[in-house]
């Protein structure tokens, strides 16, 4: 999957089928960015964690519930797959509509979207790290030829951008990693339903455009420093994967706690959930939906659980 959207990097005159792989990858890759890069739960809220990934969502008026499943962008297959349970199927199979933070559905959309990859104002990566520090992201580059994206195109995308797509060096799965955005989604598309995003592509980086470009290309090197030392001791998002696999969201919440700033938490998270949650309202209105987004967008007094709560909806969690 990554090979292909590198592959479009290089020449965005590829084929609409090619093009619909792109968006879907980056897609993914800009959400994680809420996870790997720079996120951190807020402290706890009052609304219960249990653990679980699976919450329902009723009251408030509403005849059928809804659900709400904390996702995760960055899985090997077999464990995205091994996390699909019975009850997911059928809640999946018992709504009208399943929605994620972002869906790319025709590829007019996605040929718009593609130049909102680049930092914006024709600024460059090369003016925002020193001449050493290029040099260590160049032999990164080099010595990691699947990356497959020209070499200019490093200078120009989106720093975060960037460190999202070398993040798969995280998992120990490199051939077989998936989302559960794209599992979840074919569930979906078996079952006939309607697929569709919260947020539009743009939106989604605008987001990513509001944390300064200096901090996005410092939180860049200090990936490839990581990964350039990689250790089991110092894999921190292994660890957390393994949380949530496990779906021990009480632990999630608390390791997710030490984190990054708390401003770039609200850029990143509260923001977006606050953005979200009228959105989320108004579709309630006249259908019921499987909500899909990053497990970080859940927990925490901004957290969807709790905002969905202060909505005047019952919000439980289901033992999956």
């Amino acid at each position: 999957m990554i090979q292909i959207m590198l592959g479009l990097i290089k020449d965005k005159r590829d084929s609409t089928n090619s093009g619909k792989a792109l968006i879907r990858t980056i897609t993914f890759l800009i959400i994680i960015i809420g996870l790997v890069v720079s996120t951190r739960l807020p402290a706890q809220s009052n609304a219960p964690v249990v653990n679980t990934l699976l919450w329902k969502i009723s009251g408030n008026g509403l005849t059928q519930p809804s659900y709400l499943f904390g996702s995760n962008h960055l899985i090997c297959k077999k464990d995205a797959e091994g996390l699909i349970s019975d009850l997911v199927k059928q809640a999946i199979k018992s709504v009208d509509e399943v929605c994620f933070e972002v869906y790319m559905s025709n590829s007019a959309q996605m040929i718009i979207a593609q130049k909102y990859n680049d930092m914006v104002n024709d600024v460059k990566l090369n003016q925002l790290l020193t001449s050493k520090e290029m040099d260590t992201v160049n032999n990164y580059y080099q010595n990691h030829p699947e990356i497959g994206i020209p070499k200019e195109a490093i200078n120009t995308l989106k720093p975060s951008l960037f460190s999202s797509m070398i993040s798969v060096a995280l998992l120990p799965c490199h051939k077989e990693i998936s989302n559960m955005e794209d599992v979840i989604s074919t569930l979906g598309k078996e079952n006939d339903k309607k697929i569709s995003g919260i947020s539009t592509y743009k939106e989604q980086l605008g987001f990513i455009d509001s944390i300064p470009y200096q901090q996005q290309a410092k939180d860049l090197m200090a990936k490839i420093r990581l990964l350039n030392n990689l250790t089991e001791e110092n894999n921190s998002y292994l660890k957390t994967l393994k949380l949530y696999i496990a779906q021990d969201a009480v632990k999630l919440d608390s390791v997710i706690k030490g984190g990054s700033t708390d401003r770039f938490a609200k850029i990143i998270g509260e923001e977006r959930n606050k953005r979200w949650m009228p959105r989320f309202k108004q579709k309630l209105q006249t259908q019921t939906l499987f909500i899909a987004v990053g497990f970080a967008h859940l927990f925490g007094p901004e957290g969807l659980i709790n905002l969905f709560i202060k909505n005047g909806y019952t919000v439980e969690g289901i033992k999956n």
